[in-house]
C-alpha cells in the first residue's frame, strides 16, 4: 500500500477509502445513518460515496456536504458541491480525505426525468432536481498527550471537584497521585463561581473562577477588575498545563448551558434571559400557584394544621387545608375557559354598533351539531388559544365571534336570536376547556400531595423531620423571585419570576417543557432543582442576544483552557443552541474531545445529538447495572469486536485514490460499518451510588476492573479507588480530598494502577471475548494481529455472593499464559470514620485490606482440539477477587493471511467459463450427476445451495459485512476442518473434467494446511479470507470473459451476467446430442430443479433464454451450440418442448418453436458469422419428419437440412397444418394427461389474418402448462390454462420472424419467398412471408383489442357479454373456451416487446397502464387479472385439497407472479414511452427504478438469482426454483438493449 502526506500531522500515513454504497435515493442504508470516522495514527482516512449505475440518484448526482471540501473552515450552514464521475465507466463515484475533525452532513442532489404530461410526445419533459434526505459522519478528533498521540479508546479519565481539590496550590499533589494511578485526563466538575446553594452546578458567574480554588493564596478574590479576573485565569491556566507537561493528564471540563444559579447576580439585568410571565405569559397561572403555595407554607397556622408532619395521615390534613382554603379560591379554571357573558356583550356591542359581518360559507354549509367533530370544528373557527394566558384569555375577538355566529343564523336572523345561539354555542365549546381544567386540577393535586409524601416520610430527604416554613415549604418553589432593589426595580412584576430548571419524569427531552404548549410548571410535574434558573435562549442568537452571546463567551473561554468537554445534562440542552456553542469552541480547539450525559431512553434520539453536536463519547455507567447478567452486558456492548473479527482483511481490497493534484495514490477500499456512539465507560461517576451502598463494598475491585477491560474510554470518579463509602454530596460536602503518601497502597489502588496503564496499552488489542458463568465474568482481550492478549476474571460481589460459586476453568487453546496478578479486595465496613472525625476534615475512604492470592493455576493438556493451558482459580477467590494474566497464541503463520491476500488470480485466469461454473456453483443434483457427490450441509442449519464458492459466499458475504460470527457456519468451522477438507476435496474431484482445477486445489491445501494449526476461534476469519479472495478472482475472472457492454452497466448487470456462468454448465446426463462428451455445457432451465436428464434443457426455457444469457453475455459459442442442437431435433415442423438430449425428444410446445426462430434472428444480428448461419448444416436426429427411430439407430442422424431449410420447413409445417398424435402417447409418456391431449394439432386462420391457432381443451402448448393430476378436485388430464386458439405471444413471436424473412427474402438473402402448398379459401396456393406480415398487421388489432367505449365493440372482434375488462388486448382468439380468450395476463408483452408495429400506440400505451395497476408485482407479473374470478396469487404444489382451482398447485398460472414476463413487459414500456430523447431517457429511469426489487433480490437470495415466480406481492415461494434461467435473461437482454441506447445517445 502507499503512502499519503497527510495535512494534520505532517508524517506519511496509509490510506484507507471507507466505501459507503447508496440506495436507490441516494440516502445510505438504514444501518449507516450515522458514520464514525476513526482517527488512526499512521492512516489517513477518505470516504468513498457510491451510486450504483440505474439508481435513481445516478442521474447527474451532486455531493452536498459541510465539511470544508475546499480547505476552508468549518461553517456548518455552508454546503460545499463536488460533482460524482463515472467509476470504471458505470457506477458514480465521489471521495475525499477526512482529516478535520467534528460532525458533518451531507445529501445527494441528482436529476429525475419527468415525463410530459400531455403523453403525446410533443413535449420533451422536464428535469427536476431532487435531494436525498441528510445524513451524518463524525470525525474523531486528533488528541495528542504530550506529542504522543492518544486513541479516543485510550482515555482513561478521573472526575475531580474544584470543590474538595481545596486551594490551587494543592491540586498538584492530588493530580500526581491520579497521574499514579495511570489516569491520562483529568475531567473536572464546573470551576466557576458557585451560586447559593454552593452546587458546583449551580453556577453564580460562568466568566469567573470559584473563591475557593485561591483560597489561602496570595490571589485578590475580591477584585472584579479585568486585571485581576484575567490574573486569576492565567494561575489556573498554568496549572493545567503543568498537568499536561509535568503529570501526563490532560483536562476536561464540564460546560453547564441550560441554567444558572438561582441568585445570578447578572439575572436582575437581564431576566430576559429567564423564563418569565413577560416573555412567557403562559406561565402566569403556574406563578401564580407557586406564589399561593408559598403564603400557605408562611401562614400555616391560620389554618389550623400543625407545621410538623409525621404520618399520610398529617399530610392529608395539610393538603386539604391547602385545596380548600387556598387552591379552590384562586379560580384557576378562568384561564382556561370562555367567560360567555362578557363575550355575548362584546358581540351585542358590535351589532349595535352595526359592524358588518363576513360571511364564512364553510360554516355556513356545516352542520353543527352535539359531537366532537363540531366542537373541533367551531373552536378552529372561533381561534380559541391552545395555550392558556391571562384570565379568559380564551376569550374568542369578538369580530370574529361576529363572523361566526353570523354565518351559522344567517344574516336575516334577529339580535335576540343569534346571541341565544352565541351562549348556547359557547357554552359547548367551554365544555372540553373544563375538562381540560378539571384534569389539570386534579393532576395538581395528585403532585402536590405526592411531592409532601416523599419530601416529608422519605429519610433521604433535606425535608425529612423539617417543619413547613418559609425555609421548608410545602413543597418547592418551581420559581425563583428576584430581589426589588436599585437593578429591580425598573422591572415588572411579570419580570421578577422566573423559572427553575429541572426534569419531568419520561419526558421527552426535546421538548422545551417551559414552552408555550408546556403545562407542566402549572401542573406541577417538573422535579426541580431550587437552585438553579433555567435559561431561555429562543431558537437562535437574535432570539436573546445577551445570552448567546455570554454563553459563547463562557464556552470559548473553557475550550482554550481544556482539552475536552462534558457536555452536562446534554440531552435537555436545545441543539441549535450547543451545535452554536460547540461550533465556536471548536473555533478554538478543533480537536475537542466532546463527551456527554444522555438520559434520552432512545438509540434514535442519543444519535440525534451524536451527529448534531459531533459527541465522541457517551457517558455510560457500570454501577447502573442491577446484576452480574447486566454488567456482562454492558461489559460485551463496550468490549470490543468478537475474536476472530473479519474486517478489512476479508472486505478491504486493494485500489486507488486521487488527490487533489489527480494523482493516483494506492489505497485500500473497504466498505465501512455503521457506526454506535462511541462510549465513556465508567466504573463510578459522581452522580453513582457507591458499590458499599448499591453492591457490596469489596465489588469496587472486580467492578473497575471489568470495566479496565473494554475496548472504549473509561473513567472513575475521584474517591472511587480509595474506597469513599458514599456518593458525595455536591451541595452540602464541605470536605476535602485527601493528600496520600502512598496511592498505590489505599483502597484498589495498586491493581488500578496496573490496569489503567493496561487500558492505554491495549488501544490495538481491538478484540474481546466476554463470558459471563454465575458469579464470574471473564473478559479476553486480543491483538488481532500479533494474538498477544490479557484475561481478566472477576468475581463480583453483588449482594448475596457466594464464597465458593462454581467457575469451569477455562481452556486457552494453542496459548502459552503468563500470570501478572491475583487480588482479592477485603472491607471493613464496621469502623469507618468520616471526614468529621479526622483531624484534616480530608475525605477517607473504607479501610481495606488487598490480599494477593498468589499465581493462579495454568496447567498444560491437550485433547482432540489441540494443546491447551487451563487456567484454575487461586485459593480463597471470593467476592471481590479479580486475576489478570497475560496470554500469546503459538503456531500461528504470520505468512498465511499475506499467502491469502496475494491471492490466486494467476490459477484463476487460466480457467474457461465452464471450469468457472465448476468452481462457483453446482446445485446438488448436477454435483451427484457429474462427480458423485453432494453440497455441504450445516448440521441445524441449511445445506449450502451450491457445492462452489458461490454456496458460500451466499452467507459469509453477509456473515463478513456484520461481522456475524454466531452464524452457525462460523460455528461450524470452529468445530471442525469438514468445511476445509470439503473445498480441496471437490476440486480434486473435478479434475478429470477441468485438469486445470488441480493447482486451485493445491492452492486451497497449502493456505488451509496453515489454518488448521491456528485456535478454532480463528478459523471463520482465515476460511472467509480464503473464500472471499477466491470467489473475487473467479468471478472477476468470469466476469472478463463476458461482454463487457453488459458487465460494466452495473453491480446489478453483472450479477445478472454471473447467472449466465451458473445456469450454464455440463453435467453427464444431459447433452445437446446423445454422442456428445464429457463436459458438453448445457443451459439448466432453473436451479435447483431443472438440471439433469430430460428435465433440464426444455425448448421455450432455452430460447426465451439464450438472447439475455448467452448473447448479450457475449457467449455466442454456446448460443450457436443450443440452436443446432436443438435444430437438430426439428420434428413435425416443431422444435422439441424437452430435449432429453435427444434421445426422447418430446414435441408438446406450441411456442418453443418461434423461440428458436427469435433466437436464430438474434444470433445472426449479433455473430460475425451473420447470415452465413444460414447455410450451417445440421444433422438431423430423425430421418423424416413423422418417423421415430431411437438414437442409437443406423438412421438417426444420417441425414443434414441447413437453418435456412430448417427454416423453411417450420414455417411450411405451419402453414399448411400440423396434425400428429405425440410418439409413445400415453401414461408411460405423461401420467395425467387424457388421451385427447397427446392429440397435436396447429394450423393458420388464413380466413382471420393469418392467425396460427392450435392446441384443444386437454393440452397445453405453450409455457402456461400446468396439467391437472388431482383425482380429487376431479382434474386429472385437465390444463389450468390451455389457451388453445391464436395466442398472443406466438403471434408477436410470428410477426417477428415475418419481418425478418419477408426482409431477407426480398434482398435474396433468404432462398425462399414464402409458404407453398397453402390451403386458401379451399384452394391451393402460394403466400409470400410479405403478404402473411401484412395480413397480420391489418387484422391484429381487429382480432386482439378489446376497446375502452363498449359502442366500438362492432369494430372490433369482440363479444360484449364475455369481456371482464377494458382497453386491453385480448390473451388468446378463437379458443373453444372463449371466454378465456378474454383474460387479461401479461403474455400480451412479448408481442409488444417482439412487434410493437402490430399495436395501435395508444391503445397499447393504455393497456402497459393497466398492466402497471393490475399485474405488474414488486418481482414478477401477474399471470392472470386479479379482478378474474379464477385469480389465485399464492401456488402450493402440495395442495390437497378438493378445490379445482388450486389443487396440486392448479393455479400455478392463475395468478403467481412469473419473473421472465417482467422483462418482457419493460421491454415492451422502452417500445411504447420512447417517443422522443428525453421521454427515452425518462423510460430508462423509471425501468432502473423499477429493476430495484430484483437488483435487492439477487444481492440476498442464497442461490444469487432471480426466482421462477413469487406468490402475492412478491411473497416467497416455496415451490419455485430459487434461481430461474428466463428470469435474469429477459432482464439482462433489455439492459443489453438499454446500454445499446445509451451508447448510441
Amino acid at each position: 500500500m502507499a503512502a499519503i502526506s497527510s495535512a494534520s500531522t505532517d508524517k506519511t500515513q496509509n490510506l484507507i477509502v471507507w466505501l459507503l454504497t447508496l440506495e436507490n435515493d441516494g440516502s445510505p442504508p438504514k444501518d449507516k445513518k450515522f458514520l464514525r470516522v476513526k482517527q488512526c495514527v499512521n492512516q489517513a482516512n477518505a470516504i468513498r460515496f457510491r451510486i450504483p449505475a440505474g439508481y435513481a440518484a445516478s442521474m447527474s448526482p451532486v455531493l452536498l456536504t459541510n465539511y470544508p471540501l475546499d480547505g476552508s473552515e468549518y461553517d456548518r450552514s455552508t454546503f460545499h458541491r463536488r460533482q460524482f464521475i463515472k467509476d470504471n465507466g458505470s457506477d458514480m463515484i465521489c471521495d475525499f480525505l477526512v482529516e478535520k475533525p467534528g460532525p458533518y452532513q451531507y445529501s445527494i442532489e441528482y436529476t429525475v426525468l419527468k415525463a410530459s404530461s400531455k403523453g403525446d410526445g410533443a413535449d420533451n419533459g422536464t428535469k427536476v432536481t431532487k435531494t436525498s434526505p441528510v445524513s451524518y459522519f463524525l470525525v474523531d478528533p486528533q488528541i495528542y498527550l504530550n506529542q504522543n498521540w492518544l486513541s479516543l479508546d485510550g482515555i482513561v479519565v478521573q472526575s475531580a471537584s474544584s470543590k474538595w481539590l481545596g486551594p490551587l496550590n494543592r491540586w498538584s499533589k492530588i493530580f500526581s497521585q491520579s497521574s499514579e494511578l495511570g489516569y491520562n485526563m483529568i475531567h473536572f466538575m464546573p470551576i466557576q463561581k458557585r451560586g447559593e446553594s454552593n452546587s458546583p452546578y449551580s453556577i453564580y458567574d460562568q466568566l469567573d473562577l470559584d473563591d475557593s480554588i485561591f483560597s489561602g493564596m496570595d490571589v485578590d478574590i475580591t477584585s472584579t477588575s479585568s486585571d485581576d479576573k484575567a490574573k486569576r485565569w492565567a494561575l489556573l491556566e498554568n496549572e493545567i498545563k503543568s498537568m499536561e507537561s509535568d503529570l501526563g493528564l490532560l483536562s476536561a471540563t464540564d460546560v453547564v448551558w441550560n441554567h444558572t444559579a438561582n441568585n445570578s447576580e447578572w439575572l436582575q439585568h437581564h431576566p430576559e434571559a429567564g423564563y418569565n410571565v413577560k416573555n412567557s405569559p403562559h406561565l402566569r397561572s403556574a406563578v401564580e400557584l407557586d406564589g399561593a403555595i408559598a403564603n400557605f407554607s408562611s401562614e400555616l397556622d391560620k389554618y389550623g394544621v400543625q407545621r410538623m408532619v409525621h404520618s399520610e395521615k398529617d399530610i392529608d390534613r395539610v393538603i386539604d387545608a391547602f385545596n380548600n382554603n387556598v387552591l379552590k379560591g384562586l379560580n384557576l379554571w378562568q384561564y382556561y375557559v370562555i367567560d360567555v357573558e362578557e363575550t355575548v356583550k362584546d358581540v351585542a356591542s358590535l351589532i349595535d354598533q352595526q359592524v358588518a359581518s363576513d360571511t364564512d360559507h364553510e360554516i355556513s354549509e356545516y352542520n353543527v351539531q352535539e359531537n366532537d367533530a363540531s366542537l373541533n370544528f367551531l373552536s378552529g373557527k372561533f381561534r380559541i388559544n391552545k395555550t392558556l394566558g391571562h384570565r379568559f384569555g380564551r376569550n374568542p375577538d369578538p369580530q370574529v365571534a361576529l363572523n361566526v355566529i353570523y354565518s351559522i343564523c344567517g344574516s336575516g336572523a334577529s339580535k335576540d336570536e343569534v346571541l341565544n345561539r352565541l351562549r348556547k354555542i359557547l357554552d359547548f365549546v367551554n365544555l372540553p376547556l373544563y375538562r381540560e381544567y378539571d384534569q389539570d386540577l386534579t393532576a395538581i393535586k395528585d403532585n402536590i400531595r405526592n411531592r409532601v409524601v416523599y419530601e416529608r416520610l422519605s429519610k433521604d430527604s433535606p425535608k425529612f423531620q423539617k417543619p413547613i416554613n418559609d425555609r421548608y415549604r410545602l413543597v418547592e418553589p418551581l420559581f425563583t423571585r428576584l430581589p426589588r432593589n436599585e437593578v429591580t426595580k425598573h422591572l415588572s412584576e411579570d419580570e421578577m419570576a422566573l423559572a427553575n430548571n429541572g426534569w419531568i419524569w419520561a419526558g421527552n427531552p426535546l421538548d422545551n417543557f417551559a414552552g408555550p404548549e408546556s403545562k407542566v410548571y402549572l401542573r406541577r410535574e417538573v422535579i426541580v432543582w431550587g437552585d438553579c434558573v433555567k435559561l431561555n435562549y429562543g431558537d437562535k442568537p437574535e432570539d436573546n442576544p445577551w445570552i448567546w452571546e455570554h454563553m459563547k463567551e463562557y464556552t470559548m473561554t473553557m475550550a482554550r483552557l481544556f482539552h475536552g468537554f462534558r457536555i452536562d445534562n446534554c440531552h435537555s440542552t436545545p441543539i441549535k443552541l450547543a451545535e452554536y456553542l460547540i461550533d465556536h469552541a471548536r473555533t478554538v480547539r478543533p480537536n475537542l474531545y466532546l463527551a456527554a450525559e444522555l438520559f434520552t431512553q432512545s438509540e434514535e434520539t442519543d444519535n440525534l445529538f451524536v451527529y448534531s453536536l459531533g459527541i465522541n463519547s457517551l457517558i455510560r455507567e457500570a454501577m447502573q447495572a442491577w446484576d452480574v447478567k447486566e454488567l456482562s452486558r454492558l461489559i460485551h456492548r463496550h468490549g470490543g469486536q468478537p475474536f476472530g473479527s473479519m474486517d478489512l482483511e476479508c472486505l478491504g481490497v486493494p485500489g486507488t485514490f486521487k488527490d487533489k493534484n489527480g494523482k493516483e495514490i494506492d489505497c485500500t477500499v473497504a466498505p465501512i460499518r455503521g457506526s454506535l456512539p462511541h462510549a465513556i465507560f465508567f466504573d463510578c461517576t459522581h452522580d453513582n451510588e457507591t458499590p458499599f451502598k448499591v453492591r457490596q463494598a469489596c465489588d469496587a475491585l472486580p467492578n473497575a476492573a471489568l470495566v479496565a477491560m473494554t475496548a472504549s474510554a473509561i473513567g472513575s470518579n475521584k474517591g472511587y479507588d480509595e474506597l469513599y463509602p458514599h456518593l458525595l454530596d455536591l451541595v452540602n460536602e464541605t470536605g476535602l480530598y485527601s493528600i496520600l503518601d502512598d496511592p498505590l497502597s489505599v483502597g484498589i489502588g495498586k491493581p488500578k494502577q496496573i490496569l489503567n496503564e493496561l487500558h492505554q496499552k491495549m488501544t490495538e488489542y481491538q478484540e474481546v471475548h466476554v463470558h459471563h458463568e454465575g458469579e464470574f465474568i471473564t473478559v479476553h482481550r486480543q491483538h488481532p494481529v500479533n494474538r498477544d492478549g490479557y484475561l481478566l476474571v472477576a468475581h463480583c460481589a453483588y449482594p448475596g455472593a457466594n464464597e465458593n460459586a462454581h467457575f469451569s476453568n477455562p481452556r486457552l487453546y494453542y496459548t502459552k499464559a503468563e500470570p501478572i496478578f491475583a487480588y482479592r479486595l477485603k472491607v471493613d465496613t464496621s469502623s469507618h470514620q468520616d471526614k468529621a472525625g479526622s483531624p484534616d476534615k480530608c475525605l477517607r475512604g473504607l479501610s481495606s485490606e488487598l490480599v494477593d492470592l498468589g499465581t493462579p493455576s495454568l496447567v498444560n493438556g491437550s485433547d482432540h482440539q489441540g494443546e491447551f493451558v487451563e487456567l484454575g482459580l487461586p485459593h480463597n477467590f471470593g467476592p471481590g477477587s479479580v486475576l489478570l494474566i497475560r496470554t500469546h497464541i503459538e503456531h500461528i503463520s504470520t505468512e498465511l493471511e499475506e499467502m491469502i491476500r496475494q491471492g490466486c488470480d494467476d490459477i484463476m485466469n487460466k480457467l474457461d467459463l465452464g471450469a468457472l461454473n465448476a468452481v462457483l456453483y453446482r446445485c446438488s443434483s448436477e454435483e451427484h450427476d457429474t462427480v458423485g457427490t453432494g453440497i455441504y450441509e450445516i448440521p441445524s442449519f441449511a445445506s449450502l445451495p451450491y457445492a462452489g464458492l458461490q454456496g458460500w459466499m451466499s452467507y459469509l458475504s453477509k456473515i463478513v459485512s456484520s461481522n456475524d460470527l454466531g452464524h452457525p457456519i462460523c460455528d461450524n468451522l470452529r468445530q471442525g476442518h469438514w468445511a476445509l477438507d470439503y473445498t480441496v476435496n471437490r476440486l480434486d474431484s473435478y479434475k478429470g473434467l477441468y485438469p486445470e482445477l488441480e493447482k486451485l486445489a493445491e492452492w486451497f491445501s497449502k493456505i488451509f494446511l496453515l489454518a488448521k494449526q491456528a485456535p478454532n476461534f480463528l478459523m471463520p476469519k482465515y476460511f472467509s479470507m480464503a473464500i472471499t479472495v477466491a470467489y473475487k478472482s473467479a468471478t472477476k475472472r468470469a466476469l472478463s470473459l463476458l461482454n463487457s457492454d453488459i458487465t460494466r452497466l452495473s453491480d446489478f448487470s453483472r450479477s445478472l451476467a454471473l447467472t449466465s456462468i451458473q445456469m450454464v454448465g455440463a453435467t453427464k446426463s444431459s447433452t445437446l446430442r446423445p454422442q456428445d462428451k464429457d463436459g458438453q455445457l448445457t443451459l439448466a432451465a432453473g436451479l435447483p430443479h431443472f438440471t439433469t436428464n430430460h428435465m433440464r434443457c426444455w425448448g421455450r426455457d432455452t430460447f426465451i433464454a439464450l438472447d439475455g444469457l448467452l448473447l448479450a453475455t457475449g457467449r455466442l459459442d454456446e448460443a450457436r451450440d443450443h440452436i443446432l442442437g436443438f435444430g437438430s431435433t426439428m420434428k413435425h415442423g416443431l422444435i422439441p418442448n424437452l430435449l432429453d438430449s435427444g434421445r426422447f425428444p418430446r414435441y408438446n410446445a406450441r411456442d418453443a418453436t418461434w423461440f428458436w426462430l427469435k433466437a436464430v434472428q438474434d444470433y445472426c444480428r449479433e455473430s460475425e458469422e451473420g447470415l452465413d448461419f444460414l447455410n450451417v448444416k445440421v444433422t438431423c436426429r430423425f430421418p423424416d419428419d413423422n418417423t421415430f427411430v431411437p438414437w442409437d439407430d443406423e438412421k438417426a442422424y444420417s441425414r443434414e437440412r441447413s437453418i435456412a431449410q430448417t427454416i423453411q420447413d417450420i414455417m411450411e409445417h405451419h402453414a399448411q397444418g400440423i396434425s400428429f398424435r405425440e410418439w409413445n402417447a400415453g401414461p408411460s409418456l405423461d401420467q395425467a394427461m387424457r388421451n385427447e391431449g397427446f392429440n397435436i394439432d396447429i394450423h393458420v386462420d388464413w380466413k382471420n389474418g393469418g392467425l396460427i391457432k392450435g392446441g384443444n381443451l386437454f393440452n397445453c402448448g405453450t409455457w402456461m402448462d400446468k396439467m391437472g393430476d388431482s383425482e380429487k378436485a376431479n382434474i386429472r388430464g385437465i390444463p389450468g390454462s390451455p389457451r388453445d386458439g391464436a395466442d398472443i405471444e406466438i403471434i408477436g413471436l410470428l410477426k417477428y420472424t415475418l419481418n425478418w424473412l419477408a426482409e431477407l427474402s426480398e434482398s435474396q438473402k433468404f432462398p425462399y419467398s414464402g409458404v407453398t402448398n397453402v390451403t386458401v379459401d379451399d384452394k391451393n396456393t402460394s403466400i409470400s412471408y410479405a403478404e402473411w406480415r401484412d395480413l397480420l398487421n391489418n387484422s391484429f388489432e381487429r382480432q386482439f383489442y378489446v376497446p375502452e367505449d363498449q359502442s366500438l365493440d362492432s369494430e372490433y372482434h369482440v363479444d360484449s357479454n364475455l369481456v371482464n375488462r377494458r382497453g386491453i388486448y385480448r390473451d388468446t382468439v378463437g379458443g373453444l373456451n372463449a371466454w378465456a380468450d378474454y383474460q387479461f395476463r401479461p403474455n400480451i408483452c412479448v408481442a409488444m416487446a417482439v412487434a410493437p408495429e402490430l399495436f395501435d400506440a395508444d391503445h397499447a400505451r393504455t393497456c402497459l397502464e393497466k398492466m402497471g395497476e393490475l399485474l405488474r408485482g414488486p418481482l414478477g407479473m401477474r399471470t392472470l387479472d386479479p379482478g378474474d374470478q379464477r385469480y389465485r396469487p399464492n401456488y402450493d404444489n402440495s395442495n390437497d385439497s378438493d378445490d379445482p382451482l388450486v389443487a396440486h398447485g392448479i393455479n400455478y398460472h392463475s395468478g403467481p407472479e412469473w419473473v421472465w414476463c417482467y422483462g418482457y413487459y419493460l421491454q415492451a414500456l422502452l417500445n411504447f414511452y420512447s417517443r422522443n430523447d428525453t421521454e427515452t431517457q425518462t423510460t430508462i429511469q423509471a425501468i432502473y427504478s423499477l429493476l430495484l426489487p430484483h437488483s435487492r433480490c439477487i444481492d440476498t437470495t442464497p442461490y444469487a438469482g432471480l426466482p421462477e415466480l413469487t406468490n402475492l406481492d412478491g411473497a416467497y415461494c416455496h415451490d419455485s426454483c430459487p434461481t430461474q434461467a428466463w428470469s435474469s435473461a429477459t432482464i439482462l437482454a433489455l439492459l443489453y438493449k438499454i446500454s445499446k441506447i445509451q451508447h448510441k445517445s
